[in-house]
């Protein structure tokens, strides 16, 4: 998912209505190294404005839809659009879209792979946290929920080999 502020005269951003029109958008993992442009990708610029250019990062081709996403970042996922949620806010900036997909294929960078693994350390994922204040993912740390039965401990953990060797054991 990803969400966009409306524009000052109240209407969406071209990224979302993109995503609604074509049913697909890309995700791209948000990283300390691309803290910049991500911020100019934020600008409200008029449609048509190619926001890669802008940015000054690389166009680089999805492998399942006709749809660029940002070669730099470490993490993307290519996604069907699923819906979109608008929450209202004070004017002139306080509504938001989410929109959410469902991810048909993912790629990740060989160099922030640990033992296979995404090693979210290694990516430096930022996040906007309110204001003008966003914050950089520099530790993890791991949580194993208690009492939790094995099928879904590794659905939480993601993994799709599990999940397919758990479906092809219960046919």
């Amino acid at each position: 998912m990803f969400s966009s502020n409306q524009t000052v005269n109240g209407t969406r951003k071209d990224t979302v209505v993109n995503a609604e029109q074509t049913g697909r958008f890309v995700w791209n993992l948000a990283t300390w190294d691309l803290r910049e442009a991500v911020n100019i990708s934020a600008e409200q610029v008029p449609y048509g404005v190619d926001e890669f250019e802008r940015a000054k990062v690389t166009k680089e081709s999805a492998t399942l839809m006709d749809i660029p996403m940002v070669k730099e970042s470490p993490v993307k996922f290519e996604c069907e659009y699923h819906s979109t949620v608008r929450l209202p806010g004070n004017p002139p900036m306080g509504t938001v879209d989410v929109v959410i997909g469902r991810v048909i294929a993912v790629h990740i960078k060989d160099e922030v792979l640990t033992d296979g693994i995404l090693d979210i350390k290694k990516t430096k994922p930022i996040a906007r946290c309110g204001y003008y204040q966003y914050t950089v993912v520099t530790e993890t740390f791991d949580m194993v929920i208690p009492g939790m039965s094995e099928d879904v401990l590794y659905g939480l953990e993601g993994s799709a080999k599990r999940n397919r060797e758990a479906e092809s054991r219960d046919t």
